[in-house]
């Protein structure tokens, strides 16, 4: 009967170990393939890819920071449809405390959007490649879930925090 037990359980260690990768590793290679294919040179931080368009001046931002942006976001797999975007007028945004923060409720200043706006200097541009789980998920963008974002994001102005305060 032991034997039995332990053939069962190795059998299921084994069937475990070869599931399906998670859905961070599918994005990740989603946006590797995508990056390839376009010969686009992007630096990996925290599960998200950047490219840098401009290079900016000064200090990058940080958490607490406040940055004037303007940007425009689109599908991963669907790059010249805008989904959103501000290119008139910048918006202000205070980075938060912690980065990336998921609890922070914003369509636009996703997680994904938090890390790569700190790998940013001031007058920059960049373009972020972002995976579904550090965007909205499962939640249904135009009907697909697990949309992966490319943001193209200028970034105008930062104000550091003062922790002197």
């Amino acid at each position: 009967m032991k034997k039995i037990f332990l053939l069962l359980l190795t059998f299921s260690v084994a069937l475990f170990a070869c599931k399906k990768e998670t859905q961070l590793e599918e994005d990740l290679d989603d946006i590797k393939s995508y990056i390839k294919a376009r010969n686009i040179n992007a630096e990996k931080t925290n599960n998200i890819y950047y490219e840098v368009v401009k290079e900016g001046t000064g200090e990058e931002c940080e958490a607490g920071d406040t940055v004037a942006f303007k940007f425009k976001m689109c599908k991963l797999n669907k790059p010249d449809s805008i989904m959103s975007s501000s290119l008139d007028k910048a918006l202000t945004y205070i980075l938060p405390a912690t980065i990336p923060d998921f609890s922070v409720d914003s369509d636009i200043c996703l997680p994904g959007f938090q890390i790569g706006i700190t790998k940013m200097k001031e007058g920059g541009i960049s373009r972020f490649y972002v995976p579904s789980s550090y965007a909205f998920g499962s939640t249904k963008i135009g009907g697909e879930e697990y949309v992966n974002l490319i943001y193209e994001v200028e970034l105008c102005e930062i104000k550091h925090y003062d922790t002197r305060h």
